[in-house]
């Protein structure tokens, strides 16, 4: 197959329904936890989230190349959803030091999990589609000829014979970028190329840490002997 073929292929645009599901998925246990059992994010995330699960529904359903103007709306909902999903992270961790109610009712263990789950889901999500849209010019950037510069140096791109010719990271390899850099707080098998991700995986390492510490040493408190 010729190089001229192979760059025809190899421009399909990527399907949005990974990130929709995804999107989907975070915005469902925050509507359906009951208010009881609910200590955070804010009904301001989800509705945000929302937003955006529309946002993405009408790209996805217009034929042809994303307009720049789109992308640039989607980039700035993501950060929005940054922005918010860290300041829920804060005020848990506030309420947790400061042994605070809300509601009325005490930090319970369970209350508290549920927090510490939904914060840590968003924040691997959120991230995951901030990447997905910024690296290389996003996911209609990178069918272009020639491609942008990449942001994540991806162990695909080093491995000839191992992948398809015309390799591209997709949102599932951004997600999976998002999950092991809460976990691991550090890069695994992709590395940051450029100071803007580099700024956000530390932003996003510190909001997972933030909670993971100081929520789950209060939940061993909490516990019983």
């Amino acid at each position: 197959m010729s190089g001229a073929a192979h760059r025809e292929r190899g421009a399909r645009p990527e399907s949005y329904t990974w990130p929709l599901v995804s999107v989907a998925l975070v915005i469902l246990p925050q509507l359906l936890i009951p208010a009881r059992d609910r200590i955070g994010p804010p009904l301001l995330v989800p509705a945000i989230e929302t937003f955006a699960f529309l946002v993405l529904l009408l790209i996805a359903a217009k034929p042809g190349p994303v307009p720049g103007r789109a992308r640039t709306v989607v980039l700035a909902l993501f950060g929005v959803l940054v922005v918010a999903n860290g300041i829920a992270a804060a005020r848990l961790v506030a309420l947790v030091l400061n042994n605070g109610k809300v509601g009325g009712a005490p930090l319970t263990a369970d209350r508290l999990l549920v927090a510490a789950v939904l914060v840590f889901l968003t924040n691997v999500v959120t991230f995951g589609l901030l990447y997905w849209q910024l690296d290389g010019g996003g996911p209609a950037g990178r069918t272009t000829p020639p491609p942008p510069f990449p942001d994540f140096l991806f162990p695909q791109t080093m491995a000839e014979g191992l992948v398809p010719p015309q390799w591209r990271p997709q949102f599932g390899d951004h997600l999976y970028l998002a999950f092991t850099n809460v976990v691991a707080f550090s890069p695994t098998d992709t590395l940051p190329l450029t100071l803007r991700v580099k700024g956000l995986m530390a932003l996003q390492s510190m909001i997972s840490l933030g909670v993971l510490v100081v929520v789950l040493a209060r939940v061993i408190n909490i516990l019983p002997a």
